[in-house]
């Protein structure tokens, strides 16, 4: 089996993709295994050892995985949904990109399948019921699980010390007892999150969304909550800045007949994306965007005045005229964004230029990479590690030309 599943990683002859569906193993010695990209849905796999072993991009739907051992090993991109991980050990594992998600355990019953009974899911560490991704009591201390979808999954008791988890999902997750201390929790989303009782010392929590979470329940010397978020992501806010969004378009498009002005002027739309969308001239003073996308977004006469840019991302986006005056802009990537000039022909037959604005705004470790600019209004810029053109950097400090 193992040379066919090589073989046809190779798209050679004769290979065949490893399916380890249904089967049951228990207290096997698998260290270093190799099965990238295998099939392994509802497999049962109690009390092994896959120390150091590849089973990336591996379909786990519906696994039981109790008690098993996957120190060090290689699982990104596996999907885990409805997997039972109750007791695993994924101490050093690489887990970016995996899906925990909700699902239920599949046994074998003949040919069909099945949820198991009792007796064929419970590790001999554990008696808790599961019926969806559990992570109860796991060992992830030092894992990497970088934007993986944990959203609802239960963590109670687990020791993530020090492991990263930056963009991961974590929404409405039960975190109670665990030990978060010392992780990169940076742009994870832990949207009503149970934390009782959870240790966060030490954790980075830059631009995490904390939204419906009680952080005074967590257990921590030091943490540091002046860059999290607090966006409400429920389904009838994000709604309502669709409708605001479509009505804006049609106020442009109409040149202001039909529709509205959109202003998101004091909000607090972190993380939000709004890529791809006309919103000219949309008001976005005062407001906290950090890590929103506007990536090919038209923003022409945008006013983004003293607003918390944080981390956002302007990729490809038409800027002409925009005015960012006494915004945060602090590792927000402009490649490729136009901050051309816009021109426009009044009623009596004169016309009137728009420039860019960027007076008393801070733009440290911004990345300008190719983004398209003749002349714009810069004074007072903090411009640290900034990238750019050598030519656009000068546009924004004339007096380190």
């Amino acid at each position: 089996m193992f040379v066919a599943h090589r073989a046809w990683l190779r798209n050679e002859r004769g290979g065949k993709r490893a399916d380890l569906s249904l089967k049951t193993f228990r207290d096997l010695k698998l260290v270093n295994l190799q099965l990238p990209k295998s099939k392994m849905t509802g497999v049962q796999l109690l009390n092994c050892d896959l120390t150091s072993a590849n089973i990336s991009q591996s379909d786990l739907f519906a696994a039981n995985l109790a008690g098993t051992k996957f120190v060090d090993a290689d699982c990104r991109d596996c999907d885990f949904r409805g997997a039972n991980l109750i007791g695993a050990d994924f101490s050093g594992a690489q887990l970016s990109g995996t899906d925990f998600r909700e699902g239920s355990l599949l046994v074998n019953t003949g040919g069909d399948m099945a949820p198991p009974k009792r007796d064929e899911w419970v590790s001999d560490k554990t008696d808790t019921a599961m019926n969806r991704a559990n992570l109860t009591g796991a060992k992830l201390r030092k894992s990497i699980i970088r934007k993986a979808d944990l959203s609802g999954a239960i963590l109670r008791n687990a020791d993530l010390a020090g492991a990263n988890l930056e963009g991961t999902s974590l929404k409405d997750a039960d975190l109670r007892g665990a030990n978060l201390s010392g992780c990169d929790l940076s742009n994870v989303q832990l949207n009503r999150a149970v934390i009782d009782g959870a240790s966060l010392d030490g954790a980075n929590l830059t631009d995490a969304n904390v939204f419906g979470v009680d952080l005074t329940k967590a257990v921590y010397g030091f943490l540091d909550t002046s860059t999290t978020v607090t966006v409400d992501d429920s389904a009838e806010t994000q709604a309502l800045v669709t409708e605001m969004i479509i009505a804006h378009e049609r106020w442009v498009t109409s040149s202001g007949v039909d529709g509205q002005r959109a202003d998101f002027s004091n909000a607090d739309l972190s993380g939000n994306d709004f890529s791809g969308h006309n919103l000219r001239g949309a008001l976005f003073v005062e407001a906290r965007l950090r890590s929103a996308k506007f990536n090919r977004t038209t923003l022409d006469l945008a006013d983004f005045t003293k607003a918390d840019l944080t981390g956002a991302s302007f990729s490809g986006a038409n800027l002409r005229g925009t005015n960012f005056t006494g915004a945060n802009l602090r590792r927000t990537d402009f490649r490729k964004s136009d901050l051309s000039v816009e021109t426009a022909v009044l009623a009596d037959g004169s016309t009137r230029e728009w420039l860019p604005r960027f007076v008393e705004c801070t733009l440290d470790d911004a990345n300008f990479t190719d983004a398209k600019a003749s002349r714009v209004i810069a004074k007072g810029v903090s411009a640290h590690n900034t990238v750019g053109d050598k030519s656009f950097l000068q546009l924004l400090m004339p007096s380190a030309a």
